[in-house]
């Protein structure tokens, strides 16, 4: 990705400041990887940093690096700086401070040259001596006057409020947390509104179901996402009521068939208990039966053994029982 070129003033500021950062600068890789979480550094930039044998040449390395790195680059370092090398970030942003108000004088210079058709022979003399003498004196008073010694004051308080009363709100709630803004410059101020309104897009497209990276960001403004995203639902929802009216009336045929099945099943349980009943009837029918059958086969056999003996009597008395059968009719 083509990064646009960091403002003049910070790569003068830069340079100004590149004996102190020679002097009291470690890039351990702990502040290494803050660049790189802050994305100042690509992870090739921090690897080609690690690889510098000492840490002069490592700042070296770093300080080539930094004026490529694009408009935000600068306020980023300064504010990393902040937490472990404060002294170093105070004296980059009163350096830019001082490159700020040369550009100024110099800016005011050349348009009262063009103004007045004037030719100053030692024009780069007098702003050397506004940059180095006059500038700095001035940035003193201002320094004395204001309780926070930052010319930019009535801009600071504001941009303060912004970030404590609306952004932060916003983003982590009434009782999400406070930021520590009372040393922050007003450069760096508006850096932290950019992350922080960076950071509230990228949670707006998550909530509506988007990436970053989708064309759709960058194509649509949020509340026309939000609009977009709304229209998408209505139709999501009136789908899901048609669904719904399917499903209830399946529900509705299920439970109607469910009924009937459960109608059947009571009049078979009702037909298997009257079989059980009967059934039980015809095994008592039949053990009566059977008894019965056993009754009259003990009785016949009584009989037969009685008519045994009756002829065993009959021939020891010398009776014929067929004749006695023939008279007797039988």
């Amino acid at each position: 990705m083509l990064l646009l070129d960091m403002d003049s003033r910070e790569k003068a500021t830069l340079q100004n400041c590149r004996n102190c950062l020679m002097e009291d600068l470690d890039p351990t890789k702990s502040f290494l990887a803050q660049l790189h979480y802050s994305n100042i550094l690509t992870q090739d930039q921090v690897e080609r940093v690690e690889k510098q044998v000492t840490r002069q040449d490592k700042v070296v390395t770093l300080m080539e690096i930094l004026p490529r790195r694009g408009p935000r680059a600068f306020r980023q370092f300064v504010q990393v700086l902040r937490h472990d090398y404060q002294w170093i970030s105070e004296k980059m942003e009163t350096e830019l401070n001082i490159q700020d108000y040369t550009q100024r004088i110099r800016t005011a210079v050349e348009e009262r040259m063009r103004l007045n058709g004037e030719i100053l022979r030692d024009k780069d003399y007098i702003l050397k001596v506004l940059s180095e003498t006059i500038v700095p004196i001035v940035l003193q008073e201002v320094s004395n006057i204001s309780p926070t010694g930052s010319p930019s004051e009535a801009l600071d308080q504001p941009l303060k409020d912004l970030i404590s009363d609306h952004l932060m709100p916003l983003l982590k709630g009434p009782d999400g947390g406070k930021l520590k803004l009372d040393s922050l410059h007003y450069e760096i101020l508006l850096t932290k509104i950019s992350d922080l309104l960076d950071e509230l897009a990228k949670r707006c497209w998550k909530s509506l179901g988007l990436d970053s990276e989708d064309g759709a960001c960058t194509e649509y403004s949020i509340p026309k996402l939000i609009e977009k995203r709304f229209e998408d639902m209505k139709v999501e929802v009136l789908a899901m009521k048609k669904e719904a009216k399917k499903v209830k009336k399946v529900e509705e045929k299920l439970t109607a068939e469910n009924q009937k099945y459960k109608l059947e099943t009571k009049t078979l349980k009702d037909e298997v208990k009257k079989l059980k009943s009967d059934n039980q009837s015809n095994r008592q029918e039949c053990k009566k039966l059977k008894d019965e059958l056993k009754k009259s086969k003990m009785e016949s056999e009584k009989l037969r053994q009685e008519v045994n003996n009756l002829k065993e009597l009959l021939d020891s008395n010398g009776i014929d029982l067929r004749i006695s059968s023939e008279f007797l009719g039988t």
